[in-house]
């Protein structure tokens, strides 16, 4: 899934759980997909952010996106 369809998700879940007529046991589940959601979405930005960090200027001005290092 995208990171935008995660964050949908997320935005949905929090709606329903904000909800007063939701089970405990819905809650529960809402709760842990939620979570693992959220720790997808936070991985993806932290691999963004580690691109980002790649980006090098090059001496006439450009900018090139180095491969990350492992």
């Amino acid at each position: 899934m995208s990171f935008e369809t995660d964050l949908a998700r997320l935005d949905a879940i929090v709606a329903e759980l904000e909800r007063d007529d939701v089970e405990l046991d819905r809650a529960l589940a809402l709760f842990q997909e939620g979570v693992e959601r959220l720790r997808v979405a936070q991985l993806a930005l932290v691999q963004t952010e580690a691109q980002v960090n790649q980006l090098v200027e090059r001496a006439d001005g450009g900018f090139t996106l180095s491969p990350l290092r492992d």
